[in-house]
C-alpha cells in the first residue's frame, strides 16, 4: 500500500506560493497491490511557527539553554473517505486492489487561529498569517521557522498495521493588508550634521582667536516617501531626497560637495519567547553611487531636491514582506546614505537617514473563476500589520485588530 498527493495545479505554478483565501485543490492517490481495509483518509493543511532563543541562565552552571516554542498557527482538516453516508466500521471498509483517487480542497484563512492554553506567557495575535520563513541569528542565539504543509493520513484497522502518512510542504505569502488611501503628508526622515573642517598637515598652527572663528557647515540631508511608507517588491522607489547647507560655514573655503548615495533596505529579525528576545539586522544594498561630485549650491532641482534620476535604476527585490507573529517580528527600513566633503578631494563624511517602510509582495488571491466561489466569501479587509500603524500613519479605529480585541470575521 502507498500512498501520495497530487496537487491540482498547472505545472507553470507548482512554484507558485499560496496567499491568503487560496484554495489548495488535489488528489490523494491511493495504490494497492492487493485488497486491503481502510478505516479512514484524512487531509490537513496547517502553519506551524517553531521559536527558540537563547535564554537568560539562572544558574552559570547550566551552560547555554533556549528557550523553545511550538505551536499551529491554523488548521484545516477534510476527511475524504469513507463517504460521509457511510456507518462507522471497526473493521475498515475493503478497498480493492489498484489505484483509487480521492479529490480533496481546503483553503487558506487570512487570519491565524493559533492558540496554546499550555503557555500562558505566549500572547497569541489573531493577525494575518505571516509568510513561509527560516531565520538563523548569528552565533545560532536565536532562530524562527514558519511552515505550511499538506499531510495525508490513511489509517488502517488492527494493531500491526501502521497508518501511512504522505506529506508536501507548501510555500505560502500572504495578501497585502487593506490600507488607507494616500496621505496628504509624506513621510520624511531628516539627519542635520555639521561637516567637520580637517587642515592640512602643512598648514601653519593657528592662534586661538581664529580657532574661536573656525565653524562648520551644517549639512541637512532628508529622505521623504508617499505615505503611508509601503514599499512592493519589484517596483521602484518613490523616493525623493534633499539636501541642504542649513547653515553655511563663514570661513572661506571649498563648496561643500555630495560625493556618494547608497541606498539600502535593513531588515530587523526579533524572536521572542517569554522574556527572552533577541534581534538581529540584515542588509540589501539597492543602488551604491560614487564619484557624483554634486555642489550643493548648484544641485537642486527644487529647494534643495536631488534629481531622482540618480537612483531611477533601483528596484526593491523579492524578499519576505513585513509580518508580525506571535514570537517572530520582521520590519524593514529604507536607509540612505550621503557622503559629503569639502570641495571634491576632501575626506568623505557620511551623513544617513532611515524610514521605517513596511514590504508588501504584491500577492493576488487565485480565487478569481466563479465556480471556486461562494456568495458572500469574497474578503473584503485585510487587517494591517500589527505595530505599523505609526509609522504608516494609520490611525487606530474601535475595530483594529491591533488592540487585544477579538478580529472580526472576514469571510
Amino acid at each position: 500500500m502507498k500512498v501520495a498527493i497530487q496537487l491540482d495545479r498547472p505545472l507553470a505554478d507548482h512554484d507558485h506560493p499560496f496567499t491568503s483565501t487560496d484554495y489548495v485543490r488535489g488528489n490523494v492517490i491511493l495504490s494497492l497491490q492487493r485488497a486491503d481495509a481502510v478505516s479512514r483518509i484524512t487531509v490537513v493543511v496547517s502553519g506551524n511557527l517553531i521559536s527558540s532563543v537563547v535564554a537568560a541562565a539562572t544558574n552559570p552552571l547550566d551552560g547555554t539553554l533556549h528557550a523553545l516554542n511550538s505551536h499551529k498557527l491554523f488548521e484545516a482538516c477534510q476527511p475524504v473517505f469513507p463517504p460521509p453516508d457511510l456507518p462507522i466500521s471497526s473493521k475498515g471498509f475493503s478497498l480493492p486492489k489498484g489505484t483509487s483517487v480521492f479529490p480533496f480542497v481546503l483553503r487558506f484563512p487570512i487570519l491565524s487561529t493559533c492558540s496554546d492554553t499550555n503557555h500562558d506567557w505566549i500572547k497569541h495575535l489573531n493577525t494575518s498569517l505571516p509568510p513561509s520563513i527560516k531565520v538563523q541569528a548569528p552565533n545560532n542565539v536565536a532562530s524562527g521557522e514558519i511552515k505550511y504543509s499538506l499531510k495525508v493520513k490513511v489509517e488502517r484497522p488492527g494493531r500491526f498495521k501502521p497508518d501511512l502518512t504522505s506529506q508536501l510542504e507548501l510555500k505560502f505569502i500572504p495578501l497585502d493588508p487593506s490600507l488607507p488611501p494616500p496621505m496628504l503628508s509624506p513621510v520624511s526622515a531628516r539627519t542635520s550634521r555639521s561637516l567637520l573642517r580637517t587642515l592640512s598637515t602643512t598648514s601653519p598652527p593657528l592662534s586661538p582667536t581664529v580657532l574661536d572663528r573656525l565653524d562648520n557647515s551644517v549639512v541637512t540631508f532628508e529622505a521623504s516617501l508617499p505615505s503611508p511608507a509601503i514599499l512592493h517588491t519589484k517596483h521602484y522607489l518613490p523616493l525623493r531626497i534633499f539636501a541642504v547647507i542649513k547653515s553655511p560655514s563663514r570661513i572661506p573655503g571649498p563648496l561643500v560637495v555630495l560625493r556618494s548615495i547608497v541606498l539600502s533596505l535593513r531588515t530587523e529579525t526579533i524572536v521572542t519567547v517569554g522574556p527572552n528576545s533577541t534581534s538581529w539586522p540584515s542588509f540589501h544594498e539597492l543602488i551604491n553611487l560614487s564619484g557624483l561630485n554634486l555642489e550643493l549650491d548648484v544641485v537642486s532641482a527644487g529647494i534643495g531636491e536631488l534629481d531622482s534620476d540618480l537612483w531611477k535604476d533601483a528596484v526593491v527585490p523579492e524578499m519576505t514582506p513585513s509580518f508580525t507573529s506571535c514570537t517572530v517580528v520582521q520590519q524593514h527600513f529604507l536607509v540612505v546614505a550621503g557622503g559629503f566633503s569639502y570641495g571634491t578631494e576632501g575626506p568623505i563624511q557620511t551623513i544617513k537617514t532611515s524610514i521605517n517602510v513596511d514590504i508588501h509582495a504584491g500577492m493576488k488571491s487565485g480565487t478569481t473563476s466563479p465556480d471556486m466561489l461562494e456568495d458572500g466569501d469574497e474578503p473584503s479587509f485585510v487587517p494591517w500589520r500589527v505595530g505599523s500603524e505609526r509609522h504608516l500613519g494609520i490611525m487606530r479605529r474601535s475595530d483594529s485588530i491591533s488592540t487585544d480585541a477579538p478580529p472580526p470575521a472576514y469571510f
